[in-house]
């Protein structure tokens, strides 16, 4: 029998692993979609391994926010109390930054590793030398801590993607402003710290004052720009979709247009979709109704042919209605009086609905179709005189005469 060795794997108990070892390794295969699995894969151990250094995901998430907060360098306490929390958030913001995801680990863990305890009271114990209470040395830590981890999360998810009506876009490119760089930088967050800051600094007595690297130093005040109202914002709003189309009307589009600030703007209607309903209200309420009559077929015409009179003014209206969604308000007692005039046409309630779309639908056809003009820069006349085709001649009445025979085919078909 031979007693030379085996070749191979040499007998005995396998590598040790540490906590920080699976730590690291969690770190390395990051935070977002860590799980247990995953872990054990990159460091070539079998699931059940991983059972001896940590309890399950959660205490998994734990131990590496514990190792990273234990190997990153953190600011000394040996500055003002001002400076101290400014440094701090900066040293917050940038460990989250090196770790992402972190910012949602620490919320999720459910406890707080020594180490961070260890860095809360070093800034706590130097606000309470500067005059704090120990109330509000606390809360001053904690309150710049939120703000920190608030701010990175809201940053980090300007960059997600939507399908909007204008196809696949970032929250970052669907908000407008002047302040839209921000969420390249910290968004918020240096205001709202300068804010808190300046609050603790009056309960000291002391004056306020930011310090170097802050984003709002003092300065002389300023007279706040006036708020127009909605009806302003409305005709203000018609007028860039007049000259320019609909794609040209924005929150700041329209804050140029009346000489003030975006803030103001979106203090009375929001976001841009504020801003088209309320000019789809004043759309509405331009419109001349005609009086009611009991002839059905009179009364469908009196209601679509007003309507085409005001949408045709402005025909930006039709695009925010098809292709963005939005209506306004105003609109909705001639719509129930349409409907109402369909029922009493004959059209069982069941294809009320049908015939009304199918009218409205006209309707924006013959608005975008600008028939009763002879308007060489639609896309038809253009091909026609690229064909060496005539122009077609302005029909003045062809848009009425088209709403009568769709009204009467509609109520002939569903009757």
């Amino acid at each position: 029998m031979s007693t030379e060795p085996r070749s191979g794997r040499r007998p005995g108990r396998p590598p040790s692993l540490t906590r920080d070892d699976v730590a690291r390794a969690a770190l390395a295969e990051g935070l977002p979609n860590l799980s247990m699995p995953t872990v054990a894969r990159r460091l070539g151990v079998s699931h059940s391994t991983l059972y001896r250094y940590v309890h399950d995901r959660d205490d998994l998430l734990l131990a590496a926010l514990d190792l990273a907060l234990r190997e990153f360098d953190w600011p000394a306490a040996d500055m003002g109390w001002r400076e101290v929390m400014v440094s701090f958030a900066d040293a917050l913001w940038r460990f989250l930054e090196r770790y992402p995801g972190m910012a949602e680990t620490s919320l999720m863990v459910p406890s707080m590793p020594g180490k961070a305890l260890g860095i809360a009271d070093q800034y706590v114990t130097r606000l309470r030398a500067e005059g704090l209470s120990a109330r509000d040395a606390v809360v001053a830590v904690d309150f710049t801590a939120d703000l920190t981890i608030a701010a990175e999360i809201g940053v980090r998810r300007m960059s997600r993607v939507f399908d909007t009506p204008r196809g696949r876009r970032s929250l970052r490119e669907l908000y407008e402003g002047p302040d839209a760089s921000r969420f390249e930088r910290r968004g918020w967050l240096d205001d709202k710290l300068t804010i808190m800051l300046d609050g603790l600094a009056s309960r000291l007595g002391q004056p306020v004052a930011a310090v170097p690297g802050e984003s709002m130093p003092p300065s002389a005040p300023t007279v706040s720009p006036s708020v127009p109202d909605r009806d302003a914002i409305a005709a203000a709003g018609r007028a860039v979709g007049r000259r320019d189309g609909l794609h040209a009307v924005s929150v700041g589009s329209v804050a140029e247009e009346l000489g003030t600030t975006v803030a103001a703007v979106r203090q009375v209607v929001g976001d841009r979709d504020g801003v088209v309903v309320a000019m789809l209200d004043a759309v509405a309420a331009d419109m001349v109704t005609p009086e009611p009559v009991d002839d059905p077929r009179a009364e469908i015409l009196g209601l679509v042919t007003a309507a085409y009179r005001v949408l045709a003014a402005d025909r930006w209206s039709v695009l925010a209605i098809t292709i963005d969604g939005l209506a306004g308000p105003r609109v909705v007692p001639m719509v129930w009086r349409m409907l109402a005039a369909f029922r009493a046409a004959g059209i069982p309630e069941e294809d009320v609905p049908d015939a009304s779309r199918i009218l409205w639908e006209h309707l924006y056809g013959a608005v975008l179709g600008r028939f009763e003009q002879s308007d060489r820069s639609t896309f038809a006349n253009r091909a026609a005189a690229a064909a060496e085709l005539p122009v077609p001649p302005a029909r003045p009445g062809l848009v009425e005469l088209g709403l009568e025979i769709v009204v009467d085919g509609i109520l002939t078909r569903f009757r």
